[in-house]
């Protein structure tokens, strides 16, 4: 209808004047940045003024893309959904006032301006669906993205902290050896003592050999009382404990915690299992 075209071309020509009457009916402050309001206010009207032109089907073509387009952006924004929906009502409210405006001053009849209503509701009514399904989509997206990427550094770290507690099975069945390599602060003293606890379990180990010979420690950490735990503990379950490679310093320590006589410890892992293979009355042979 011309009438249709007459006012979406009237619309076209002022929606950046309409853009600013806005903000007579904003409560809060916008969504965006005052550019970006703009931007995304006089796209809005500029579909609805292309529905009343070249009519409804392309608009809502457009008004679909936009939604999702808008949907997905608040979500990245931090913007919650229904703040989005209060500044389509602002939209809704202003050409609520045009049509008022148009009304009174009796420059196209009545069932002309209603039809023009009908059309920029349907518009509008879109941009909401669409941004809403958008929205959500995108942001169980982000929440299934977000989840496997906990996951991956879950797993990253449970690699790590097997790396960093490398038990090893020896010749002799039932003798690990733990190499402890790098900084031992309290967090990964703990993570060892669990992972101790349940392979020496696991394998049935008589004996651990714990060798400190490639460790740095600060000596504010509380990593000789964890250790003195985790020799208990392993003395419960029948596993004896053996130190190799501690340095003079760290022996010190040790003494000072008096629990230094629980455990033998040796020089390297080589006297270590050369005193098992004897208290077993095993010997190695020469090949």
């Amino acid at each position: 209808m011309e009438e249709l075209r007459m006012i979406g071309e009237k619309i076209e020509k002022f929606k950046y004047i309409l853009v600013e009457h806005i903000e007579l009916f904003e409560e809060e402050e916008p969504l965006y940045d005052l550019e970006t309001s703009k931007e995304v206010r006089s796209k809005l009207i500029q579909i609805h003024a292309d529905a009343l032109i070249h009519g409804k089907a392309q608009a809502m073509e457009s008004m679909k893309i936009t939604g999702m387009e808008i949907g997905k952006r608040i979500v990245d924004m931090g913007i919650p959904l229904d703040k989005n929906i209060e500044e389509a009502q602002l939209v809704r409210n202003l050409f609520w006032s045009f049509i008022e405006e148009e009304v009174s001053n009796r420059y196209y009849s009545i069932e002309i301006l209603l039809k023009a209503s009908s059309i920029i509701d349907a518009i509008l009514d879109q941009f909401i669906h669409c941004v809403s399904i958008s929205y959500v989509n995108h942001y169980k997206e982000m929440a299934r993205m977000a989840n496997d990427s906990l996951q991956k550094i879950k797993e990253n770290q449970e690699v790590m902290e097997e790396l960093s507690t490398p038990i090893v099975q020896t010749v002799l069945k039932d003798v690990l050896l733990l190499p402890l390599i790098g900084r031992i602060d309290d967090w990964r003293m703990e993570s060892i003592q669990s992972t101790v606890l349940q392979k020496c379990a696991d394998l049935h180990a008589e004996v651990l050999i714990m060798d400190f010979s490639g460790i740095t420690f600060t000596k504010e950490s509380d990593m000789l009382s964890l250790l003195d735990q985790l020799v208990g503990a392993l003395a419960l379950m029948g596993t004896e404990t053996m130190f190799v490679g501690f340095t003079p310093d760290v022996v010190k320590e040790i003494v000072k915690l008096d629990f230094a006589n629980q455990v033998k410890a040796f020089l390297s892992f080589r006297q270590a299992l050369e005193y098992l293979f004897n208290q077993r009355g095993l010997a190695l042979q020469p090949v």
